[in-house]
């Protein structure tokens, strides 16, 4: 199994501050198998296409599977490729269920699912994030997101682990299926993706939060 993770990242401040933080925490850890991509957009209406350009780019690459995540977010490269690994290796589409969608802050995507979107991603405005159409695209070709994905929502306080117990079949029933409890710092230190973006719109949190879950994660 070969991972990679691709992260929508953004050059302009405050957000230019987030993907340094990612690459001074969980982006330092060299892990087999596992390589970082970091793709650019400012507009939130060309992140579908941004997306397209980025698989694209990545396409020749020796990979099997995508960890599709953004700039507030901590991926440690050892358990996701380690939870990717329990994934079908084809028609894989998991993250934490939105409505009807994988959220952005983080999905798994199989490589064949990879190459539907290069395919019908289209290079115009969207009027829905990216996220959106991702999960539109795959419903168009009857692909679902399926039940297993994790996170830890560092913010708001206290810590909260959210959980997709399980999921409705057709699109038009689809309703957000999580299941939320507090976290403990060994929750912490035992996931695979941590959500840092704090409400408050205050992007110096996101990046405290990155670099206190990096503590917890290396501390011996």
């Amino acid at each position: 199994m070969r991972l990679l993770v691709l992260v929508l990242s953004c050059r302009k401040p405050p957000y230019d501050a987030l993907w340094e933080a990612q690459q001074r925490t969980w982006d330092s850890v060299s892990v087999p198998d596992v390589s970082t991509l970091y793709y650019w957009c400012d507009e939130l209406a060309t992140m579908p296409w941004r997306l397209k350009l980025a698989l694209d780019s990545a396409w020749d690459a020796r990979w099997d599977m995508i960890f599709r995540t953004n700039s507030s977010s901590y991926a440690d490269k050892e358990r996701l490729l380690a939870h990717a690994a329990t994934l079908p290796a084809e028609r894989c589409y998991q993250g934490v269920e939105g409505i009807g969608f994988a959220s952005g802050s983080g999905f798994f995507l199989s490589r064949d699912l990879a190459m539907i979107l290069r395919l019908y991603l289209e290079n115009r405005n969207y009027d829905a994030i990216e996220d959106e159409v991702v999960g539109q695209v795959l419903r168009d070709q009857g692909i679902h997101n399926i039940p297993g994905a994790e996170r830890i929502d560092y913010w708001p306080r206290p810590v909260h682990v959210k959980t997709q117990r399980s999921m409705h079949d057709a699109p038009r029933t689809l309703e957000p299926v999580n299941a939320t409890r507090e976290a403990t710092e060994d929750d912490i230190r035992a996931a695979y993706h941590v959500r840092c973006k704090s409400n408050d719109g205050d992007r110096q949190n996101d990046v405290e939060a990155m670099q206190i879950v990096h503590r917890l994660k290396t501390e011996t």
